[in-house]
């Protein structure tokens, strides 16, 4: 990896560059969400081999672990921030595209559970880093009339992803088996060599570069000026990512145990499952895809984080708790997976746009890595603390509704966080 000091300055190419980023993020929606539709049947087949019962504790427990495993991976990526203000955007994504892609077909090799496990981790390093490079990338190459609209669209790779995955269940895994369809992960790999050849290093980060060759420090995060905007970015995202990942993550595992102890078939509830996570990701996309609006109605950053911190905690509550659990009725939390989706991944385009107007250019990368990061590292334990409390309670959508209150925590956060609303991107 090399700097691109040396270069000349490309002329900025906004919607080549969208596209570039755009697709990256799509994939890496695709290949983080793979996983979502293969555990049951993954662990099914390995954990025999590493002498543990198949059974449905084990699968809750180690399903759980080996995501935390994958999104400390993902945390470990604040490494790719420090790459992408050091060495370039363009480069650092290329990088990060490369090993989640190769890892993710690995995964389709694993020969046991421990090995799985390793494979997941390392994907989940290269995933993690893709963010860091991109958003920057995109917000730095393209004219303030269109950063935030194409800010806000650039996270509607994730759930088209999500659905490309879901779709991709459906398909192969009745015929294919779950290993096919991680090997079909490895297929971005494909688009490195567009990235390098086609898409321009960003104008403004060359150029600042240039003028100041003093190299990111992690260190600079915490200084006079941006310790509070550091840590309330972080928190927020600790929220986030901890919500998420503890909830929507169980989803198509939630209906697919669920119709099976009702007596549907394994292959009937699998095909429900994948249609859970279908319909989850049209909501997704309709929030990602509604953000540039949205934050032109609410002009407020904060207000905007408010509202969807809210409707989060809202949803999941209704959603296990009274839909699930009280009512028992799988066609009305089907309903009801659109707004999930809406709030508790759809926030995510809200950070797209804020988390880069945060930190200055040289810091970006760096800044906005580090604040997912450190969610994610915290986060990491979601899964596990659900599989455990769902053993613990005999019971899914209970544990989910308990970790669900980590929204209320997220609230109090937001008011720390800078307003940029309406204020240019920093030099």
């Amino acid at each position: 990896m090399s700097s691109d000091l040396s270069l000349p300055v490309a002329s900025t190419r906004p919607y080549r560059t969208f596209i570039a980023t755009w697709a990256g993020w799509m994939l890496d929606g695709f290949d983080n969400a793979i996983y979502i539709y293969v555990v049951v049947p993954a662990l099914t087949e390995l954990l025999p081999g590493s002498g543990l019962a198949a059974n449905h504790a084990h699968i809750a427990q180690l399903g759980g672990l080996m995501f935390s495993l994958f999104m400390l991976g993902w945390a470990c990526s604040m490494f790719w921030g420090w790459c992408a203000d050091r060495f370039g955007r363009v480069p650092t994504m290329c990088a990060t595209i490369l090993i989640y892609s190769i890892f993710t077909g690995a995964c389709g090799l694993a020969p046991g559970i421990v090995s799985f496990a390793i494979f997941r981790f390392l994907t989940g390093f290269g995933i993690g880093g893709e963010w860091a490079a991109g958003a920057p990338l995109l917000q730095e190459s393209v004219p303030e009339h269109l950063r935030e609209r194409l800010s806000g669209w650039l996270h509607t790779g994730t759930p088209i992803g999500f659905l490309l995955a879901s779709a991709a269940a459906l398909l192969i895994l009745p015929t294919g088996g779950w290993r096919a369809l991680f090997l079909l992960g490895s297929a971005p790999a494909l688009l490195t060599i567009w990235l390098r050849l086609g898409v321009p290093e960003s104008r403004r980060w060359i150029e600042q570069r240039r003028a100041n060759r003093a190299r990111a420090r992690i260190r600079d995060l915490f200084g006079r000026g941006l310790a509070r905007t550091t840590w309330s970015a972080a928190l927020m995202m600790t929220c986030l990512i901890f919500g998420l990942w503890s909830s929507t993550f169980w989803i198509p595992t939630l209906v697919i145990t669920w119709q099976t102890s009702s007596g549907i078939s394994a292959a009937g509830a699998q095909h429900l499952g994948s249609m859970s996570g279908l319909v989850l990701s049209l909501g997704t996309l309709l929030g990602c895809v509604s953000m540039p609006w949205i934050v032109r109605w609410i002009p407020r950053r904060k207000s905007v984080a408010i509202v969807f911190f809210s409707g989060a905690l809202v949803c999941n509550v209704t959603s296990y708790f009274g839909i699930v659990m009280v009512l028992k009725n799988l066609q009305l939390f089907m309903l009801t997976l659109p707004l999930l989706g809406f709030f508790t991944s759809g926030v995510f385009s809200l950070f797209t746009i804020w988390l880069p107007e945060m930190f200055p250019t040289m810091l970006r990368a760096l800044g906005s890595g580090f604040a997912f990061s450190f969610g994610r590292v915290l986060g990491a334990a979601g899964p596990s603390i659900v599989g455990a409390l769902a053993t613990s309670f005999g019971s899914y959508p209970r544990a989910i509704t308990v970790v669900s209150f980590i929204y209320l925590l997220g609230l109090f956060c937001v008011p720390w966080a800078p307003e940029t609303a309406n204020r240019a991107l920093p030099p």
